[in-house]
């Protein structure tokens, strides 16, 4: 029998995240890095140093909170695109890139920071010594995901929290219900997905988010035996995988119609078949550790397998950006995030 969630189950998870507990005056949590971050409250101005952390902060809710924010492919104003000033009116006095600066982070009075514990340990210590909390994020796993959401929220209230018990619901329903979809489909008939980079040689190794979002949606990784980050490879190696569909992140400057029109290509069965796809975006890539990732397994899942989950892609996006991020999505985007 399918399986269902309940509403119980966010009852549930709310409790675990000690919601009746929250209005203490200090919020101690327990970041990435084991260290115990003590968070005065309420926080009213915060600062996201770490790409990922940021969509966090939006779909728990919070954005309005957001003094200076770092963004994921984003090294200036003039790469964002529309939605992200529909989403942040303000996107263009409180986007930063490159390295945080102190000075900077303490004239614009935070009163948190959110860091990358694989980049900014420094800076946690200093701003530590001024007194400036900071919680140093690692969010390279599904679970590490769902972690940092609840970690986040505990610092930013009841209704952080409420939205972060939410996230856990669907998160476990979505997946779920591909997962069951696909129950009886036997792995040898499963896709041999090849994940391409900002480069068509450059692919996705099997310690990375995106080989998790592959074998979410029911495929198989055809690079998963390769370790580290990106990973370069050649078209010998590609033509050997003959991966049967080939998926392109959206802030990748490689086309679809590169690899289709190429005669070098032409012996991949993804691109005689035309089964090389871009994935859509409305604020973070969804190849990558923020919540819309979640959207990237349901999207992938019914691109790998026409017709075979029952979860209505259109309703969930619609939905999915309207909790989350208060947002409307525009009939261009829909046709962008529902059509491969």
């Amino acid at each position: 029998m399918k399986r269902r969630l309940t509403i119980g189950l966010v009852v549930s998870i709310a409790a675990i995240l000690g919601l009746a507990a929250w209005g203490e005056e200090v919020v101690r949590v327990v970041d990435s890095t084991g260290a115990s971050v003590c968070v005065p409250q309420p926080v009213e101005r915060l600062i996201c140093a770490y790409g990922s952390g940021t969509y966090l902060v939006y779909a728990l809710g919070a954005g309005d909170l957001l003094v200076e924010a770092w963004y994921v492919g984003v090294k200036g104003i003039s790469q964002a695109w529309e939605s992200m000033f529909r989403l942040e009116p303000r996107l263009a006095d409180i986007l930063a890139f490159g390295d945080p600066n102190i000075e900077d982070i303490v004239v614009r009075g935070a009163q948190l920071v959110m860091a990358d514990a694989s980049r900014h340990g420094a800076l946690a210590k200093q701003l530590g010594d001024l007194g400036i909390p900071v919680i140093q994020y690692l969010i390279e796993t599904p679970s590490q995901l769902k972690e940092a959401m609840v970690l986040t929220a505990e610092v930013l209230g009841p209704e952080a929290q409420q939205r972060a018990a939410r996230f856990l619901y669907d998160f476990l329903r979505i997946t779920g219900t591909v997962e069951h979809d696909l129950r009886e489909t036997v792995a040898a008939a499963r896709p041999r997905v090849l994940f391409v980079g900002t480069d068509p040689f450059r692919i996705a190794s099997g310690d990375m988010y995106q080989t998790w979002l592959i074998e979410a949606a029911g495929g198989v990784s055809v690079s998963a035996e390769l370790r580290g980050a990106w990973n370069t490879v050649n078209l010998e190696q590609i033509l050997v995988w003959n991966p049967d569909v080939i998926v392109i992140p959206a802030y990748s400057p490689v086309k679809p119609t590169d690899l289709t029109t190429s005669p070098d290509w032409q012996a991949v069965a993804a691109v005689r078949e035309g089964r090389v796809y871009r994935m859509p975006r409305v604020f973070g890539p969804m190849d990558t550790p923020v919540p819309e990732s979640l959207l990237g397994v349901l999207w992938l899942a019914t691109v790998l397998y026409p017709g075979a989950i029952s979860l209505d892609l259109a309703g969930e996006m619609i939905v999915f950006y309207a909790t989350y991020y208060d947002y409307a999505l525009s009939d261009d985007e829909m046709e962008t995030l529902t059509q491969p």
